[in-house]
């Protein structure tokens, strides 16, 4: 990816004007959801089949390798997007277990 403006300050900006907010006033700030430096850092020295995903502020979040930004709405009841994405680390946790996996693991 280029130097240019900042993958995390991209995703802080579309946020805002999607909700037709000032960037400063989102609640919570972008970093109480992940280290806006690691994204920075990650995506830089990616290259272009590189994606980062993950939700924030109402939306899942997608940025990629050359730094472009996706937003997809959530659903706010249940935290799932309306189109496609991964959904948060909470949601992932609570999915259940495919314990058929498992068996190919075990040595018994």
């Amino acid at each position: 990816m280029s130097r240019g403006t900042p993958p995390s300050q991209l995703v802080v900006t579309k946020i805002a004007e999607a909700d037709d907010v000032e960037p400063a006033t989102l609640d919570p700030p972008l970093y109480s959801t992940i280290d806006p430096d690691a994204l920075d850092t990650l995506v830089e020295s990616s290259d272009a089949d590189t994606t980062v995903s993950f939700a924030y502020h109402g939306y899942e979040v997608r940025v990629d390798g050359t730094g472009e930004v996706t937003l997809t709405e959530t659903d706010t009841e249940t935290g799932t997007g309306t189109g496609t994405g991964t959904g948060s680390p909470d949601e992932r946790a609570n999915e259940p277990n495919d314990d058929s996996r498992q068996g190919a693991y075990n040595d018994d």
